[in-house]
């Protein structure tokens, strides 16, 4: 009789246990789902935008083709050209899965791994990735501007590379700053949670 109870018992600390983890799961996928949804909509929002600005750069290089202009010209261009194209693949790149998991409670050690995996480079890409690219995108303007503005007056300079410093490194850093928090508010926490759950498969 008391071997039938251990079972019983047993088998009622698997269910609670395995309830438990499915409601855990659930959880934290509604929470990845809205995630993923934002990452999505601020890539699409990021791809539009970077293709008017690809579409400028085109025209640029085709409208000054017989033009005499010097190399930064086509060096400014092309470095701002290769900068946007790095960061929009590095930007897609965040994106936490291409095809909606039909079970995470199955493989949850798996999934913990990856997601964990994703989630912190997507926060390497706002603590670390974005300062840097804001330094270089404020290059590849200085390297432009030294063609286009080369025979303008020390006063049009003076604006020109004041107003292009002032919105990329001021406005870019305070955006900067805004994604952080609202990282520490939305990604953290559920960076513990994937850890907490994947503590208890050690």
């Amino acid at each position: 009789m008391n071997d039938f109870d251990d079972i019983v018992n047993d088998w009622k600390s698997v269910s609670s246990e395995e309830i438990k983890m499915t409601d855990v799961s659930n959880s934290l996928f509604e929470k990845l789902r809205k995630l993923q949804r934002k990452i999505i909509f601020g890539n699409l929002l990021m791809s539009v935008s970077f293709t008017a600005v690809f579409t400028v750069f085109i025209w640029l290089w085709n409208a000054n083709l017989f033009k005499e202009r010097s190399d930064n010209f086509y060096l400014g261009l092309s470095f701002m050209f290769a900068l946007l194209t790095v960061t929009l693949v590095m930007m897609w790149y965040r994106v936490l899965f291409w095809r909606t998991p039909n079970d995470i409670s199955e493989n949850m050690k798996a999934f913990a791994v990856k997601m964990l995996k994703k989630l912190r480079y997507f926060r390497w890409i706002t603590n670390v990735f974005m300062p840097v690219y804001l330094v270089m995108l404020a290059v590849g303007m200085t390297i432009y501007f030294q063609d286009v503005l080369q025979e303008t007056s020390f006063q049009t300079k003076l604006i020109a590379y004041s107003l292009t410093y002032v919105w990329i490194l001021l406005v870019g850093f305070i955006m900067m700053r805004k994604k952080q928090k609202k990282n520490n508010k939305e990604v953290d926490p559920i960076i513990e949670n994937l850890e907490e759950i994947l503590e208890t498969f050690k």
